[in-house]
């Protein structure tokens, strides 16, 4: 069994005109007995309409955490935007749970105009289950 497997469900272009929204994208990530650090689990630069420093802030998240089998697993996730020289935490997960989006984008705030300004990395502690993210293109994707 794999630690961990990601896919891309969604990835939508920008809208045009009056109104526009940011094209969207969705990435699902499972998780068995995982411990890895720094697990890159979406590659912007594969992404519709990718360019050099554009950004993708998430919108809404679903996860199902559990601890793994190991005596010093935790059962705890972090999700991490990739930055040029450092990596900026987006939100640490536990448990189960939804984040609707209301409360505001959790905006990426990492430092980069490079070919991974884009990317997300997650970090597990010991944990098996499931995070689906759902983000939103910033105004820097070309389509």
């Amino acid at each position: 069994k794999m630690a961990i497997a990601t896919r891309t469900l969604k990835d939508t272009k920008l809208e045009t005109g009056s109104g526009a929204q940011g094209g969207k994208v969705t990435v699902l990530v499972n998780m068995n007995d995982n411990t890895t650090a720094d697990s890159v689990v979406l590659d912007a630069s594969g992404l519709s309409g990718h360019a050099n420093g554009a950004m993708l802030d998430i919108t809404r998240i679903w996860w199902g955490l559990v601890q793994g089998t190991a005596d010093d697993n935790t059962g705890w996730a972090s999700i991490e935007f990739v930055g040029a020289s450092a990596d900026t935490l987006a939100i640490d997960l536990a448990g189960t749970g939804h984040y609707d989006g209301t409360a505001g984008k959790i905006e990426n705030n990492a430092t980069n105009t490079g070919a991974t300004s884009g990317d997300l990395k997650l970090n597990a502690y010991g944990v098996s289950g499931f995070v689906m993210i759902e983000l939103r293109k910033d105004e820097s994707w070309t389509a």
